[in-house]
């Protein structure tokens, strides 16, 4: 199996916080149908990042409370 090289920040690590802007985002890209590859693309995000923040979103159902913003 191939190792992937993790993506850095200018922190030095992989890690970065999700602000409200980058929410809203994620929110409109996945309505439009793009796939998390092309999500993470554009969002300088890895595909495992979309996927679980979608899913941390509606855990805390504030993927509505999103929806109802946009």
């Amino acid at each position: 199996m191939a190792s992937r090289t993790r993506r850095k920040t200018e922190f030095g690590n992989g890690y970065r916080n999700w602000n409200n802007v980058e929410e809203k985002l994620l929110y409109e890209y996945s309505i439009k149908g793009l796939t998390d590859s092309e999500i993470a693309q554009k969002m300088d995000r890895s595909v495992s990042a979309i996927v679980n923040r979608r899913y941390v979103l509606r855990e805390r159902d504030e993927w509505d409370k999103i929806a109802k913003e946009c």
